[in-house]
């Protein structure tokens, strides 16, 4: 079974007119720009369609832009494709977004939450101390232990994201992250000075991570729909406690991307989806070379094969033929009647719908609706109980489409 998670980008993703051709002509894209512009006091969509950049890179203004445009690509994967999936997981910053889509968070809430994050985390930049430097090429033993070696209690630097085996980043005060890339350049790595002045991830945002934890106080979140796996620890938070508490240790402790990406292989997905600006989290896919194929909707041709490859017409067309086909062994005609014409006939609304593209009900809720009518069905034809799992079965893996070696 082609298992699914959905992931989520962090800060460095933003682009000025971000999502502009895969949220446009989608209402609900319209009503959650107008929701944030209420709560934000300024008009978002004109800053993430028309920018300028210099404002849209600024974290206060950053962290609520990507947060909504990765809301209104899961809407829209719902709306069009509608898998539940087993895991979802977000990049630092992303992680809100995994949030609010498995309803831990209301959009709102987590609005607010990230624009005080972002007002908090840019208050700690303003210092000037601190300094982040992506790294490639180096053993991340090696970067661990320059950073051991070159740091002190005032200033300290860390591994501040593991991203993949070829990737890292390293935060902290600046001359002791200074320190650290000349060591490591000296040795042959790659180093990239990031255009980032706080020391994001590391031990000098613990002040801004007890700002946080008061934050996080006047908030309500809700138990997942789905697992949700924690940046800090590469595992799914276990109770709405360790999520509260697991955003605040995030602003001190590394990403664990690494082993976000291992965890959900070995526990069988296959398929992830990106939901956000770019494809950054689809390339550091490949970097860790595990079996999740990634489909990223900020990019053209995967947005052609998701509908493909998850189409909900096809998957319409697959149920209505199982319903038809199953063998009756119930020959009372009000029980037939109610339990099978009705259901077919409501499978054959739904199939005319999706083939028509107009008044179709969102994908979610359509998957939805298509199990129970076959449940229905099997059940009042008398399936067995073993027949009826089987089968409903397939349809679940007929559902989650099939992997192939597109790129």
């Amino acid at each position: 079974m082609n298992r699914m998670a959905l992931v989520f980008p962090g800060q460095g993703s933003q682009y000025v007119g971000m999502g502009a051709t895969w949220h446009s002509g989608f209402a609900e894209a319209d009503r959650l720009f107008e929701e944030a512009a209420d709560i934000l006091g300024y008009d978002l969509k004109a800053l993430c369609m028309a920018g300028p950049m210099t404002q849209l890179s600024r974290t206060f203004y950053t962290q609520p832009a990507l947060l909504t445009i990765s809301v209104i690509a899961f809407r829209r994967y719902m709306h069009e494709i509608g898998i539940i999936p087993e895991f979802s997981a977000g990049h630092s910053l992303g992680e809100y977004s995994a949030l609010v889509s498995s309803g831990v968070l209301s959009f709102s809430d987590a609005l607010r939450l990230v624009q005080k994050r972002g007002r908090i985390m840019e208050k700690a930049a303003v210092a000037g101390l601190g300094s982040l430097i992506a790294v490639r090429g180096a053993e991340p033993g090696a970067v661990e232990d320059f950073c051991r070696l070159h740091s002190t209690v005032d200033q300290p630097a860390v591994i501040a994201c593991y991203n993949s085996p070829n990737q890292y980043v390293v935060s902290g005060h600046l001359t002791s992250v200074a320190v650290v890339a000349g060591e490591l350049e000296q040795r042959g790595a790659q180093i990239t000075r990031l255009q980032v002045s706080g020391p994001f991830h590391s031990p000098l945002m613990q002040h801004a991570a007890d700002r946080l934890t008061a934050e996080l106080q006047k908030y309500t979140l809700n138990e997942a729909k789905w697992p949700v796996i924690s940046n800090v620890t590469a595992l799914p938070y276990p109770d709405v406690d360790s999520i509260r508490q697991g955003l605040i240790l995030q602003m001190t402790h590394p990403v664990r991307w690494i082993q976000t990406m291992q965890y959900m292989a070995n526990r069988g997905v296959e398929q992830g989806i990106e939901l956000g600006p770019r494809t950054v989290l689809k390339n550091l896919a490949k970097e860790i070379n595990t079996t999740i194929e990634f489909l990223s909707v900020d990019r053209d041709l995967d947005r052609v094969e998701l509908e493909r490859r998850f189409s909900i017409r096809d998957w319409v067309a697959r149920s209505l033929s199982l319903a038809v086909s199953t063998p009756n062994a119930n020959w009372n005609e009000d029980d037939y009647r109610k339990g099978v014409i009705l259901p077919v006939r409501r499978l054959e609304e739904l199939l005319r719908s999706s083939e028509s593209g107009s008044g179709s009900p969102p994908a979610f809720e359509q998957r939805q609706e298509i199990l129970e009518c076959i449940r229905m069905v099997l059940q009042t034809k008398q399936v067995s109980e073993g027949e009826q799992k089987v089968m409903l079965e397939q349809l679940r893996r007929d559902q989650d489409g099939t992997v192939s070696n597109f790129n």
